[in-house]
C-alpha cells in the first residue's frame, strides 16, 4: 500500500454548504465516524421512518467528506488533487457485518476503510484507486460491476450508482466498529482513536 494520508475536503453541515472547512486524512475521517459526538443525530435518523424526512434530516445534521480528493468547492470542476481513493455506497444490504468482513478480505482490492451508513442498513466502502490504470469514474463503474457479479451478487440499487462522480459527499456518522486499514496507522500524529 502506498503509505500517504489519502487527503480529501471536509464539509460542515448541512449538505448547501460547498465550502470546504479543511483538509482530513483519511485516518482522521475514521477519527470522526468513532468520536460518539456524531452518536445523538445518528441514533436520531434511524428512527425516522419516512424516507424523505431522513434524506432531508441527513443533509441537514451531518458533516460530509469528498473522498475521491481535496476541492476548492464541492463540484467536479473544483478538484485540486485526487486521493487516490474511491468510495462505494452500500445501500439496502440485509447482513451488513458479513458483507463488511467481505469486503475487508476482498484480495482484488485494498480495503483503506469501511464503516455502517447513516441510515444503519448499508456500508462507506473506502478502497485504493490507481488513477494509471484508468480514471475515477471508469473505475466506480468496474467496481460496480465486480459488486453486482455473482461474487457478491448485489443488485443495481444496492449498488448504488449515483456516487459516481468526483465530487460526491460521503455523509459521516456514528460507527464505533469502523475498519481503519492498519498499514495507514503510524506512530506520528495521526493516533487512530484520539480525536
Amino acid at each position: 500500500m502506498n503509505k500517504k494520508k489519502f487527503e480529501m475536503s471536509y464539509f460542515a453541515a448541512p449538505i448547501t454548504n460547498k465550502v470546504p472547512l479543511g483538509t482530513v486524512s483519511l485516518v482522521e475521517v475514521g477519527q470522526v465516524v468513532k468520536n460518539p459526538s456524531l452518536e445523538p443525530q445518528t441514533g436520531a435518523l434511524r428512527a425516522i421512518t419516512d424516507e424523505a424526512e431522513a434524506r432531508r434530516y441527513k443533509g441537514y445534521h451531518f458533516p460530509y467528506v469528498t473522498p475521491a480528493g481535496v476541492f476548492r468547492y464541492c463540484n467536479d470542476q473544483s478538484l485540486l488533487c485526487h486521493s487516490g481513493v474511491l468510495c462505494m455506497d452500500l445501500d439496502h444490504i440485509e447482513d451488513v457485518d458479513g458483507l463488511k468482513r467481505r469486503l475487508i478480505a476482498d484480495g482484488l482490492f485494498e480495503t483503506l476503510m469501511v464503516f455502517r451508513s447513516p441510515s444503519g442498513n448499508g456500508l462507506k466502502w473506502f478502497l485504493q484507486i490507481d488513477l494509471t490504470r484508468c480514471s475515477h469514474r471508469e473505475w466506480f463503474d468496474a467496481v460496480r460491476n465486480y459488486l453486482m457479479s455473482p461474487a457478491y451478487g448485489l443488485s443495481p440499487k444496492q449498488a448504488d450508482p449515483s456516487v459516481r462522480n468526483e465530487s460526491r459527499a460521503c455523509f459521516l456518522c456514528y460507527d464505533p466498529e469502523v475498519y481503519v486499514n492498519p498499514l495507514l496507522m503510524t506512530n506520528d500524529n495521526d493516533s487512530y482513536g484520539s480525536r
